[in-house]
């Protein structure tokens, strides 16, 4: 029996960074310019370190750390090693302290974003990672880094979402996006997006503008109506409004339209105008300063310049709340940067610069404001996510890195399509230049998993562990196999060696629980399944908590057996209820 993981951490375990700085620290140390007597601790501690022996690397590097408080290589080092043994809180200050010493590199930032992670700071966790990309001017290994962390945030986010109705119309919403305007395709994920929530800012106003373009104008004025009703100042209302007048030819009530959207936001002006059907402009005989950003989209419009603060469109003195109700972006950025944990104002703001084109700061804002809207937040997450994904191919392309292009594209495919196929022939085309790299032959290991090759996948990660025995991803899929094939002998040999690494991780130290359990085990599998349910680790079907009643029974611990069991029954019946619920003509 396998229980679940969490996708970021599998990322994490996948990507290339940790063996790459190790090699990097090791070369630093040979050549280090310290004193004899750190050198000489240093490469003690780099020996411990390689060997994941952190019970005696953190001692050494506390010591150095404390003669030498700016040493980048023992900061560094003591940072991953607490954060490898557990510890991210206590990992931040020396992996802060490394980003300090050596500022023009992403090391320390990326094991920040780790440690942000496994603390659930992951406003701070998007900072570090872009951090990272930044010092190292774009380096691969970080930028594959973020690309997955994209990667993974977005489907956490999509799952999350897609467990109420509302959510469910925000996730149909983010594939329409996916297909062009004028496709019956986004048509169709629109209309179903606004039946399941009809009160998503915009909807209408986007459906009718996807129905004009495919020519339906009685039902893009029904959408006009709704949406005017609903939001009869939103931008999507206007923009609407203005397509639909100069489908008219009525020239200027469709420039009024634009110049009141402009007048809120030059970034929602710029938007409309960048993607103006070209079958609704005016010829040169219309004047009108609209027209002419419209016929010279490279030259100066002075209507797309962002105003500083609020001037003669209005918005004069609004509180954040009010800008950001009536879309007033620029002026909602240029109030003073809000506390982080105002969850309500790091929301506004975070909508307001994923509109105005700037997801990479967008990002951080949006995690911040999760709490206040989860669907409107989780929204524009997705989407800057997306974007960012997007935006780190490209520059792969760009760079000419072919192997890390099909690095990413086959985690794309695999986290993203669960398309394993198509994953599997993107790390083998990735391999052809890098036969020994270790994360690549676990990630191809992952695939042929998800595939049901096992012979092929075993092979991959027994021979990534040859080139790095603590690579965690390739441990992780052998142990994944060995639960699946009952062989809890070898499992329990895996998931040993992934607690040495990490022993804090909580997908171990449950799976441990489940192992020693069927092996007869039941005080080694209490110790390791109970505290682990008991912090609420998931368990939607209730298995987990059977093996727990089991392994009580066993020790004739009868009345906390009955608990668990009445637990087990209880998990196992809401979630028959649930796949009731959203598929009522099924059959078992």
């Amino acid at each position: 029996m396998t229980t679940m993981k969490s996708p970021i951490i599998t990322m994490l375990a996948a990507w290339g960074c940790a063996l790459a700085i190790t090699l990097l620290v090791a070369a630093r140390a040979v050549h280090a310019t310290e004193p004899d007597e750190i050198a000489t601790q240093l490469q003690a501690a780099s020996a411990f370190h390689k060997r994941a022996d952190y019970a005696h690397s953190i001692p050494i590097l506390k010591r150095i750390v404390q003669k030498a408080p700016g040493n980048f290589m023992a900061n560094l080092l003591l940072g991953e090693d607490l954060l490898r043994s557990g510890s991210p809180q206590e990992a931040i200050a020396p992996l802060q302290a490394a980003s300090n010493a050596h500022p023009d590199d992403g090391a320390a930032q990326a094991y920040l974003a780790q440690a942000a992670i496994a603390l659930g700071d992951l406003a701070m966790a998007s900072e570090a990672f872009q951090s990272a990309v930044a010092r190292s001017g774009g380096d691969e290994q970080y930028l594959t880094a973020w690309a997955n962390y994209c990667l993974d945030r977005f489907h956490i986010l999509e799952m999350r979402l897609l467990r109420t109705k509302r959510g469910e119309g925000t996730e149909l919403r983010i594939e329409a996006w996916g297909h062009p305007e004028g496709s019956e395709t986004r048509e169709t994920l629109l209309e179903q997006s606004a039946a399941a929530d009809s009160e998503q800012r915009g909807i209408w106003g986007e459906l009718g503008a996807t129905q004009l373009a495919l020519g339906k104008r009685a039902q893009a004025q029904e959408s006009l109506k709704e949406a005017e009703r609903r939001e009869p100042r939103g931008a999507e209302t206007l923009q609407l409004e203005a397509h639909l007048a100069a489908e008219e030819r009525n020239w200027q009530e469709a420039e009024q339209r634009l110049l009141a959207l402009g007048a809120r936001s030059p970034a929602e002006l710029r938007r409309v105008l960048g993607s103006w059907p070209p079958a609704l402009a005016p010829g040169p005989e219309v004047a009108g300063e609209v027209w002419d950003c419209l016929r010279d989209p490279a030259g100066l419009c002075p209507l797309l310049s962002a105003p500083g603060k609020a001037g003669e469109g209005g918005g004069a003195g609004q509180s954040a709340r009010d800008l950001y109700a009536e879309g007033r972006w620029e002026q909602l950025l240029a109030l003073p940067p809000v506390a982080a944990a105002d969850s309500s104002e790091s929301l506004w703001r975070g909508v307001a610069l994923a509109r105005t084109g700037d997801c990479p700061r967008a990002i951080p804002s949006l995690e911040r404001g999760l709490k206040a809207d989860e669907g409107v937040a989780g929204f524009w997450l997705q989407a800057c996510y997306g974007n960012e994904e997007s935006r780190t191919e490209e520059r792969l392309s760009k760079a000419g890195d072919e192997v890390a292009l099909h690095q990413l594209r086959g985690d794309v495919a695999l986290r993203l399509r669960y398309d394993a196929a198509a994953a599997q022939k993107e790390y083998a085309e990735a391999l052809k230049s890098r036969p020994n790299d270790p994360h690549l032959l676990a990630s191809l290991a992952e695939a042929d998993k998800m595939l049901g090759d096992t012979e092929h996948a075993r092979s991959a990660a027994q021979a990534a562990l040859a080139l790095n025995p603590h690579l965690i991803s390739a441990i992780q899929t052998l142990a994944e196999m060995a639960m699946s094939e009952r062989d809890y002998a070898e499992a329990l040999v895996r998931l040993k060696q992934l607690a040495v690494i990490q022993p804090k991780d909580a997908w171990t130290q449950v799976e441990l629980g489940v192992a020693y359990g069927q092996l007869g085990k039941p005080s080694e599998a209490l110790h390791y399944l109970g505290p682990q349910l008991a912090r609420g680790y998931p368990d939607k079907k209730g298995a987990l908590h059977a093996q727990l009643a089991r392994a009580l029974r066993k020790l004739g611990r009868e009345d906390e057996a009955k608990q668990a069991a009445a637990e087990a029954a209880r998990l196992a019946n809401a979630s028959l209820e649930s796949g009731e619920q959203r598929n009522p003509d099924a059959h078992e």
